[in-house]
């Protein structure tokens, strides 16, 4: 019996530690010119990221679990702060695409696609953490590869950066709206689906999930995933396959006790892929390089037949721990995805529409934006997530602060091109308004209930109404789209 409460002790005592951060380093200022310079360089769009703030970014540590809830490892990660937000700040969490090299992270500003946070913290005032993944960037050593489309370690690691991004928060006097978005591209996709699964599962009273954006992402492991690895036909990125069975072999000793990697692969793959991913100095455009153009033709032909021919076998419920589909999120989540994608195909993204729907997720939706390589795709995709977004962000901290109840209430048409007319409300009522970074554009009243919007940008835009006769607060929000 001691033995039992002494266990439930150190499991009690992890979980406390368990996002508790312990390091934070102001490592770089990026000024409004050099984020434009930075766009422009990047031939992004001016019109849809109109950089409004200077951005602080953060180093971090903290400490997350590992295999299992008390296997805490110290991971790191960078943390982009807007500077001087009109709106209370809310917090999101990008996840990035494949990653090998363990230096090629956001937290050192070396690859981990961390120019994607920083146009999100600059152009519409979201502080947005970048988690590096352990086995990457200043984890724990003792992570001997990165755990490559783990669910439990990938959605605890950004789990736990959001803890610490609150503490981080508070230590330099940045006030936070409470919401919550998720997103990320590739095998940041998959991240992001299991963080928001295991928010809903485990914490839905911790964090509000105002809305996620997964991107061509691998969720279906279990068939769509499963037929990438049996197929016979070459694959864009074969080096995806021996990521995958050599962190799962790490991450499911036991499960995976008689899959022995010297057996597993061929000569010469049996030892030379080890090397390079072990090693964390090869990218993974360089090992795909030194891989066969078909991915299975790297195992042993014994090993994929057992594979291929048995539904049970150790490798299939490894990756079946980690499978997407079976759940339904309440949260609104939108897929972005592309039917030409070569390296994470399109069934990812329509399968997990299909079986959330079918589950009863009450808010989700899909978008195909194309006949778009997997590189194509990624800038509609973040541009279009960012839009996602920003239709569910809120800015009322930064309206008049009365101790009176809020309601919100509706205007139409919505989004609109000229005038818009809200229900319920007297004529020549009080209003004010503020566009998406919480500049005030308007404070005056309304004519006849209605609003002539036609001269403004387009945009999101946050009201709120003095309702005289309820003693409330009227809150709403509207687009203009010309």
């Amino acid at each position: 019996m001691k033995n039992i409460f002494t266990l439930f002790a150190l499991i009690l005592f992890s979980f406390q530690l368990q996002g508790q951060l312990f390091y934070q380093e102001l490592i770089r200022t990026f000024t409004i010119p050099e984020i434009e310079q930075l766009r422009d360089d990047m031939e992004l769009p001016e019109g849809l990221l109109p950089i409004n703030y200077e951005v602080d970014v953060y180093k971090i540590l903290y400490n997350t679990p590992y295999k299992h809830l008390d296997s805490l490892v110290q991971a790191s990660g960078a943390i982009f702060v807007p500077k001087n937000t009109e709106c209370p700040v809310p917090l999101g969490s990008y996840g990035h695409g494949t990653q090998s090299i363990r230096s090629n992270v956001a937290s050192n500003l070396n690859g981990g696609q961390w120019e994607v946070s920083l146009f999100f913290a600059a152009a519409y005032g979201y502080m947005i953490t970048n988690p590096d993944y352990l086995g990457l960037g200043d984890s724990d050593p003792a992570v001997k590869i990165h755990p490559y489309t783990h669910a439990f370690s990938q959605s605890h690691t950004t789990v736990n950066m959001l803890r610490s991004a609150r503490q981080l928060a508070e230590s330099i006097d940045i006030e936070m709206n409470g919401q919550i978005f998720l997103y990320g591209y590739s095998h940041g996709g998959f991240t992001t689906v299991a963080t928001h699964r295991l928010i809903e599962e485990e914490f839905p009273e911790e964090f509000h999930i105002a809305a996620s954006a997964p991107m061509s992402g691998p969720y279906d492991l279990i068939d769509a995933q499963v037929d990438l690895i049996i197929s016979t036909e070459p694959y864009a990125t074969p080096g995806y396959l021996p990521y995958i069975v050599l962190a799962y072999k790490e991450m499911f000793p036991d499960l995976l006790e008689d899959f022995i990697i010297d057996e597993v692969f061929v000569p010469p793959y049996n030892t030379l892929l080890p090397d390079l991913f072990y090693s964390g100095d090869y990218s993974i455009g360089y090992i795909n390089g030194q891989c066969t153009p078909v991915p299975r033709d790297m195992i042993s032909p014994q090993v994929m037949s057992e594979f291929e021919n048995d539904p049970n076998h150790p490798l299939r419920q490894a990756l079946a721990e980690s499978h997407m589909l079976d759940w339904a999120p309440q949260a609104p989540i939108k897929l972005f995805y592309c039917n030409g994608d070569e390296q994470v195909t399109y069934l990812n993204s329509e399968l997990a529409y299909d079986a959330w729907t079918n589950n009863g997720a009450p808010n989700v939706e899909k978008v195909d934006l194309g006949d778009l390589t997997h590189g194509e795709c990624a800038e509609f995709a973040f541009i279009q997530a960012l839009f996602f977004f920003e239709d569910h962000k809120t800015c009322w901290g930064t309206l008049n602060n009365h101790n009176i109840s809020k309601e919100e209430i509706e205007v139409f048409p919505n989004p609109t091109k000229g005038w818009i007319e809200f229900k319920g409300i007297e004529d020549r009522s009080e209003i004010r308004v503020v566009n998406a970074i919480g500049k005030e554009i308007f404070n005056g009243t309304t004519d006849l209930r209605k609003l002539d919007v036609s001269s403004w940008n387009n945009g999101f835009y946050f009201f709120e109404i003095e309702d005289t006769l309820s003693d409330k607060i009227l809150i709403g929000k509207f687009s203009i789209l010309k």
